[in-house]
């Protein structure tokens, strides 16, 4: 992995943050439905979120290696607990709380398969 590892990762995390905005965006345009309208709100929340933390990666200092690889492990771990809760909402009678937890699993799923190989790159 190259000397500035930290930059990529938050470049391609703001990559992901667009795509997620953008979806969002066209989806709450497009859709009304119960399930659907608060699965893109939280898409689009999720993005913002991603975003905000892309960014500031990219401006703050190239973190060290090992600092780097411990802090994608840590999110990793918190990956885990954003699909449970994901799934648990997903479990969940209401279609708002069902379109809340899926997109918060894809979240969760994506954010983790990010984080691992990222860990695993370093």
């Amino acid at each position: 992995m190259s000397e500035l590892a930290g930059e990529r990762i938050a470049q391609q995390l703001m990559l992901w943050a667009l795509l997620c905005l953008m979806a969002a965006v066209f989806g709450l345009w497009r859709s009304g439905h119960a399930f659907w309208r608060p699965f893109w709100l939280m898409t689009g929340v999720w993005a913002l979120v991603n975003a905000a933390i892309a960014y500031g990666g990219w401006l703050g200092a190239e973190p060290n290696p090992a600092s780097l690889r411990q802090l994608l492990w840590i999110n990793a771990g918190l990956d885990i607990l954003y699909m449970a809760v994901g799934l648990g909402l997903w479990m969940r009678p209401r279609p708002m709380l069902k379109g809340f937890g899926f997109a918060i699993a894809i979240q969760g799923l994506f954010l983790f398969l990010f984080d691992l190989f990222h860990a695993l790159q370093i």
